[in-house]
């Protein structure tokens, strides 16, 4: 796979118009511009896009989130939990059958852009 390192705007423009899949390393300062920047160019190529969390780096975050959730009651767990759900299938729908999948990696402060079709 091609590393992109730091947000390169000719190279990353260069791969999302050859429809190539690629990582971006390197983005400690700029993490969720970077994220913008990669969606913003896949969009204005027409192109749609899906951004979604790394398994991992998920459950790496799972045990942040679960000291928090253990302080909260349970009914009001429950309304976090079904809305969290609610939100991403919502997601999922309006970006059904993407050209592209931005995968964050918080962890490591990267993003894997896959090409799907």
């Amino acid at each position: 796979m091609i590393v992109v390192t730091g947000l390169n705007e000719a190279q990353i423009e260069g791969l999302v118009k050859s429809k190539a899949s690629f990582e971006i390393h390197g983005l400690r300062g700029n993490f969720m511009a970077g994220i913008k920047q990669v969606e913003t160019k896949i969009e204005n190529l027409g192109m749609k896009c899906r951004v979604k969390s790394d398994v991992k780096s998920a459950v790496v975050q799972g045990g942040a989130l679960g000291a928090v959730f253990t302080v909260l009651t349970t009914p009001a767990t429950l309304t976090i939990a079904t809305l969290t759900a609610a939100a991403g299938v919502g997601h999922t729908l309006v970006t059904y059958n993407p050209d592209y999948e931005i995968i964050k990696d918080y962890v490591n402060k990267r993003l894997k852009v896959v090409y799907k079709k």
